[in-house]
């Protein structure tokens, strides 16, 4: 005699059952058989059936109607009362950084890094932070704490400013926490998406290259799922919310650019070209200098996205040309300008090794951009900008400053390798590739917190040849008057100069 189902000690074990009476692997092993087990109702199980059925009832609670039918059962207290899942978990989320220390960071952000980064309302966030409740504002508010702390080296912070002192990494954790109390990943958001941005930048300035890596796509998709990367976002917007969300996905874009190149890592963002222009007319100029830096990553990564069969000679040099010609008009700041000129000349370096893989280099081309010396033309550029700007603002900038600058010692280095004869040689500024590269590395190794992952191939590069660090080099007694006059002419903005409006970007 069979049964209909299986018995209660084969379902449990998930194994076929003969539905015999007892079936035989519970004679075998000598069990009770039994069949005494509720069965589970048909259809669709899981997390999405029962957030489907919570979704229906609390549709019908909200129409004022009553569920009915044979097999309706009573609302339990528990599904009257919730709204949803987010809404319990951030009830349940208990902020530890305290108001007035957030708002602290929240200052110093917005006087020292808001011309870089500008995409977060102080005003709004402080309004927002007052309230237990909005853990989207505490999640990015932290992130940023965290960033601001760790590159302007407010840590630990001072304890007479600061009424609670945290670590930078303690900020980081608390949005982490935050971030986990809230169902982010499925309903994204501007804030969701920001604070992804700003732990990304975090946690790139750590070293923490995969987790950066995973925090900044993470953002795009976000961006990519709200939009802001399709003209038609912006049709309905007011102007400033409008111009806000173009702030955000050209950061996005500028840093991930930036990511994936020093990395070799694939981008997933991908600009419509025909998204509005971001506003360079009355706005402060610190906004101004920021579409400078949009404008110069514009014409980086459509280089870098051309087609291969366009690669000639002619196109590195237009392209090369562009990037020289580019300045910014209105920046003040030297925070700023160093973020501008170092990022130029890297960009500089990295189309030229592009392009030894599509024309023919050589030492004595007439076009500096077609020769194998290439590197120490931009090394002489960077070599100026370390006299201008001191070590504590290339600290600010992170690991990407860091990293753009080591990439141009090690195609320094690589040309020695190339071209040995060059090592000894010293030209009209006096002073030769080998001496800027030993500056070079000096200046490296000197920063603070350093954990630049190419410092190790540079340092590698350098002891293979013998070269080793040079002493620390008086940069002003190698400056000749024709160094000044370029400086002069060619980097330095003149206080009187009035402001030049540029192109719009699209």
């Amino acid at each position: 005699m069979t049964r209909s189902r299986a018995c209660d000690p084969c379902a449990t074990r998930k194994i076929k059952c003969d539905r015999g009476q007892p079936c035989k692997r519970c004679k075998a092993l000598d069990i009770s058989c039994t069949t005494t087990r509720a069965q589970s109702k048909p259809g669709p199980k899981g997390p999405w059936a029962e957030k489907r059925r919570l979704a229906r009832l609390q549709g019908a609670l909200h129409q004022g109607k009553k569920i009915a039918g044979e097999n309706a059962h009573p609302i339990s207290a528990k599904e009257e009362s919730v709204e949803s899942d987010e809404s319990v978990l951030a009830i349940d989320f208990t902020p530890t950084a305290s108001v007035s220390v957030i708002q602290h960071y929240l200052d110093i952000y917005h006087e020292r890094l808001y011309p870089v980064w500008p995409v977060v309302d102080r005003d709004e966030m402080n309004l927002r932070i007052q309230n237990p409740d909005d853990v989207e504002a505490y999640a990015l508010c932290t992130a940023l704490a965290a960033v601001v702390m760790a590159n302007l080296r407010l840590n630990p912070p001072d304890p007479s400013e600061v009424p609670d002192p945290v670590s930078d990494i303690e900020m980081a954790s608390e949005s982490e926490r935050a971030r986990a109390s809230l169902r982010y990943q499925e309903e994204p958001t501007i804030g969701h998406l920001l604070s992804s941005f700003f732990l990304h930048i975090f946690c790139a300035n750590r070293g923490q290259v995969c987790k950066a890596t995973v925090l900044i796509r993470e953002a795009v998709t976000f961006a990519q799922f709200l939009e802001l990367d399709q003209r038609q976002h912006y049709a309905s917007l007011p102007k400033k919310e409008l111009q806000a969300h173009l702030r955000i996905i050209w950061i996005l874009c500028i840093t991930e650019r930036g990511h994936t190149t020093r990395f070799d890592l694939s981008r997933i963002l991908h600009l419509d070209p025909d998204l509005p222009s971001l506003e360079t007319k009355e706005v402060p100029p610190g906004l101004v200098a920021f579409t400078d830096m949009c404008q110069l990553f514009r014409t980086f990564g459509l280089a870098m996205d051309s087609e291969w069969s366009d690669r000639t000679s002619d196109f590195f040099c237009n392209v090369d040309r562009q990037l020289r010609e580019m300045r910014q008009i209105q920046s003040k700041r030297e925070f700023q300008q160093a973020d501008f000129l170092i990022t130029q000349q890297w960009m500089r370096m990295v189309l030229w090794k592009t392009s030894m893989f599509h024309i023919k280099l050589s030492a004595d081309a007439n076009d500096e951009n077609l020769s194998i010396l290439f590197p120490q033309q931009v090394a002489q550029s960077m070599f100026v900008y370390l006299n201008r700007f001191s070590p504590n603002i290339v600290e600010a900038h992170g690991i990407g400053m860091q990293m753009k600058l080591a990439d141009v010692a090690i195609s320094l280095a690589d040309m020695l390798s190339c071209v040995p004869w060059m090592s000894e040689r010293r030209q009209a500024m006096r002073i030769g590739p080998n001496d800027m590269l030993g500056h070079m590395a000096n200046f490296l190794a000197s920063l603070r917190g350093n954990i630049n992952p190419r410092m190790e191939i540079l340092v590698e590069k350098l002891s293979n040849r013998g070269w080793g660090y040079s002493p620390e080099i008086p940069i002003q007694e190698y400056m000749t008057p024709e160094m000044h006059r370029i400086l002069a002419a060619e980097y330095y903005e003149k206080e009187e100069e009035s402001p030049v409006m540029i192109s719009s970007i699209k």
